[in-house]
């Protein structure tokens, strides 16, 4: 996909190392989230907004690297990034898994993965256990059925697995397959309470689209907009074209399971899928075909249930509303921006003020999604407060 309205685009295939296990859950109650975050001092606003959000919504972010020390304070943070020369890795939820039933399991062969584990399992009072044996991160979702805690697993990790081994290892009754429509589960699922899991439907992005450039040609006839604010909707709906082209090649070129074939999965499992608009991509030519590159990712977030039952979804801020020229008062007009899009999706499951877009400084998060593979949920390690002891 080439988005040739606003400046080029880095097309460079992303850098993001998935070596260790990844611990994330469905939507529950949070006692905190444990970041890493650490490339440069940029970093430090994904974890001060992730913070505000954590007190406001009732749940602790903490900070850590390469030293024993959680960090929960924002000024103590801060001071680390401004001091320290900084060379742990970034992907907190890549480093170590979290099960449900109190251990923290890290790769044995993975130097600070061990120093990282300890601390967690000093954190929830539990216990650190090495291994060998642990699945690519980002493939795994522990998903709540009844008291039973079940396994989402992206299928291509289970070749050459035995389902009771990982049954065993991770405290689970059930391991469930799902078809990879990417590289990692947390790329096109996420799964909420209430055994409901959303999936992105590409389908469903491009009817977005669609329907935004025709409320443009709408709002021209119907509103007798200025010569200004013609040539404005204009480039609006020029670059949304070129999207709108691009796109449906890469979809049509994507070999991947798509959305209907993992809805099946799902639903046989007992499990109701919720198709959402929420992520834009392009493929890599000439490589696998679960290759993509994300200028858009809604569903690579973090999930928090409140004391209530109602839910708080953090995802990841997009470029695209600015590069496109859509701006709140153009998408007042034709009714569409591509927040608004993805918040429209979630109307009957999350209220759209309790929906957080992640940003971090000069826009951290669409550079991380776009040229290293990873975003907000990539970034936190949850830990559910039915963990703590």
């Amino acid at each position: 996909m080439n988005i040739n309205v606003s400046p080029q685009l880095n097309h460079n295939h992303y850098t993001r190392k998935h070596t260790l296990s990844f611990k994330g859950y469905d939507a529950r109650p949070l006692k905190s989230v444990v970041m890493t975050v650490n490339d440069d001092f940029e970093s430090f606003d994904i974890i001060k907004q992730m913070s505000e959000i954590g007190k406001k919504e009732g749940f602790k972010v903490y900070f850590t690297n390469q030293t024993n020390i959680l960090y929960d304070n924002l000024d103590k943070i801060k001071s680390f990034f401004k001091i320290n020369t900084l060379s742990y890795s970034k992907w907190a939820q890549d480093n170590v898994v979290l099960t449900p039933d109190n251990r923290v399991l890290y790769y044995s062969d993975y130097n600070s993965g061990s120093g990282f584990a300890t601390r967690l399992s000093n954190l929830i009072k539990g216990k650190s256990v090495s291994s060998n044996n642990l699945i690519e991160g980002g493939n795994l979702f522990f998903v709540k059925n009844g008291g039973d805690n079940e396994l989402f697993v992206g299928a291509n990790e289970l070749y050459n697995k035995d389902i009771e081994s990982i049954k065993k290892q991770y405290g689970v009754s059930k391991v469930i397959a799902i078809p990879q429509a990417d590289f990692h589960l947390d790329m096109f699922i996420r799964p909420l309470n209430n055994k409901r899991v959303l999936v992105a439907d590409d389908r469903l992005t491009i009817k977005e689209i669609k329907k935004a450039i025709e409320n443009i040609g709408k709002y021209k006839i119907s509103h007798n907009p200025s010569k200004s604010e013609i040539n404005k909707l204009n480039d609006v709906k020029k670059g949304l074209q070129i999207l709108l082209k691009d796109f449906e090649g890469d979809v049509k070129a994507n070999r991947n399971p798509k959305a209907d074939e993992i809805a099946e999965v799902l639903r046989n499992s007992g499990y109701k899928s919720i198709m959402v608009p929420s992520r834009v991509y392009y493929t890599i030519p000439n490589t696998k075909a679960d290759d993509l590159v994300h200028y858009l990712n809604y569903m690579n977030a973090v999930v928090h249930e409140k004391p209530d039952g109602s839910l708080i979804f953090l995802t990841n801020k997009s470029m695209l509303n600015k590069d496109f020229g859509i701006t709140p008062e153009i998408s007042d007009k034709i009714g569409f921006d591509f927040e608004k899009m993805f918040v429209k999706s979630l109307e009957p499951y999350v209220k759209k003020e309790n929906i957080y877009f992640i940003e971090g400084n000069s826009n951290k998060i669409a550079e991380l999604l776009k040229n290293e593979g990873g975003g907000i949920h990539c970034l936190s390690n949850e830990i559910p407060a039915e963990i703590y002891k």
